[in-house]
């Protein structure tokens, strides 16, 4: 009778890993890219005056970055060419991660990961809308994690460039692990997305900035800002504050010597 559970067990274990088996960058980007979208932000005059990307969490729910919107007067999805009137439903603009109500839109939701099993050296795929080319696929690795306020941001060797910013960054399965938000571009390879955990707090987070003063994230936000701005004087100013204020902070020293670097300092970017 023993002997019998063998051959059981055996097909009891090929089932279970082969409903694990990762899949190839081909069946991710089929899995996921129907839940990407472009998110447009708009002038007082309906033009399109920022562009980011987006993913569907819920049905008619769309999460992106902050930044991509919080200039605009409005915002609009778009999505197999049709353009989609949306609105702010949920915002944390200090984590850089809102999510916006689309109505009708038919983009289903994607499968939401989480980052507390993720490893560094797991393949991941970024999907988005870099200089506005909609449905890029980028693959690579987490290359680290890094302890951030309540989550762990995401490096990754996942290209992204402009215009990705909101984009998702799934796991083999075609999980969302996080959004893509921001790349160093001193650097080789050096771009980030924010975890996915922060959208589902999205609804219970403060409105107001904190009494005392700004966070880690707050400063690293406007080090991004600067970036996208290719403002590199401003940025140094930023990250000379930042270093001064949070001297512990390993995102405000890394982004001093990306300033440095950025303004031909190179003496000062090595010290």
């Amino acid at each position: 009778m023993k002997h019998a559970l063998w051959p059981i067990c055996g097909v009891l274990l090929l089932l279970s890993a082969a409903r694990v088996r990762a899949e190839s960058a081909t069946q991710v980007f089929e899995r996921v890219s129907p839940s990407v979208v472009v998110v447009l932000s708009l002038d007082a005059g309906g033009n399109p005056s920022a562009q980011g990307s987006g993913v569907a969490i819920a049905p008619g729910v769309v999460a992106t970055n902050y930044h991509v919107i919080r200039d605009g007067a409005s915002c609009r999805v778009r999505y197999h060419g049709q353009d989609y009137p949306a609105r702010l439903l949920n915002s944390d603009w200090q984590r850089d991660v809102c999510s916006l109500e689309v109505p009708g839109l038919p983009a289903p939701p994607v499968v939401l990961g989480d980052t507390a099993s993720l490893k560094v050296g797991a393949t991941v795929y970024a999907v988005g809308a870099p200089e506005g080319l909609e449905l890029t696929l980028s693959q690579g690795i987490v290359s680290s994690l890094r302890d951030l306020e309540g989550g762990r941001y995401i490096q990754t060797t996942a290209a992204i460039s402009h215009g990705s910013s909101g984009g998702g960054l799934f796991d083999d399965q075609g999980r969302l692990l996080g959004l893509t938000s921001f790349y160093m571009g001193g650097g080789q390879q050096l771009n980030f997305a924010l975890p996915v955990e922060w959208i589902a707090t999205l609804p219970q987070r403060p409105v107001r900035l904190p009494a005392q003063g700004l966070s880690e994230v707050d400063w690293l936000n406007r080090c991004i800002e600067l970036e996208a701005q290719d403002d590199w004087p401003g940025l140094l100013a930023v990250c000379q504050g930042w270093v001064k204020r949070q001297p512990d902070s390993a995102w405000a020293w890394a982004g001093l010597g990306e300033a440095y670097g950025r303004t031909d300092q190179y003496s000062q970017a090595i010290q």
